[in-house]
């Protein structure tokens, strides 16, 4: 019996596994600009809700937030969560790692998905802050894909992005898109 409930156990973990996370990746503009709140924070702790850990468990974080770029949050420490690993479309945080968090609230914590974050890594320089708030413009969509003819309106054609000139104090000398007054919609710029 204990063989039989093993292997049971074993085979469902790894249909499990073989089902994980998978999402097309959005524009990181767009993803700061659908999150309510994004933040930069380090990770101090971490726990597992019910389930098993690492592969259906909630995971929560405590965090020490250092910027906040928007939402309802004060700097100092918040709790984030996430619905389960990464192959779960969770969010996995190293402890003592900082992090540029964005999601949206959700019972008073900040819900972290895979598939939403702006940057999935650690930061490589913790103490460094970009404006996002200025840079990113939320006036206008990035959409990877659009049907019809021209462009939707206050939008930038996602496979029209150029590279910057190096120094243009582009983040990743990659163009975003912004609102022109000259041509009155969104447009790729450096």
């Amino acid at each position: 019996m204990k063989s039989w409930f093993l292997s049971l156990t074993v085979t469902l973990v790894c249909i499990y596994g073989t089902f994980g996370c998978s999402c097309f990746p959005g524009d990181p503009q767009d993803l700061y600009c659908k999150s309510t709140v994004a933040i930069i924070a380090k990770v101090t702790n971490m726990a597992y809700g019910e389930g098993i850990p690492g592969i259906t468990a909630e995971q929560f974080y405590d965090v020490e937030v250092s910027h906040v770029y928007k939402g309802d949050v004060a700097e100092g420490t918040f709790r984030v969560y996430s619905e389960g690993p990464e192959s779960a479309c969770g969010a996995d945080l190293d402890v003592n790692k900082v992090y540029l968090l964005n999601g949206n609230l959700s019972g008073g914590a900040l819900l972290l998905r895979y598939c939403d974050l702006v940057s999935k890594l650690p930061l490589n320089f913790p103490d460094w802050v970009f404006p996002l708030e200025t840079y990113y413009d939320c006036r206008c969509k990035v959409p990877r894909y659009y049907s019809g003819e021209g462009k939707p309106n206050n939008s930038c054609v996602y496979s029209e992005r150029f590279r910057c000139l190096p120094g243009s104090g582009a983040l990743g000398d990659l163009a975003e898109c912004r609102y022109s007054d000259q041509v009155d919609d969104c447009e790729w710029q450096c």
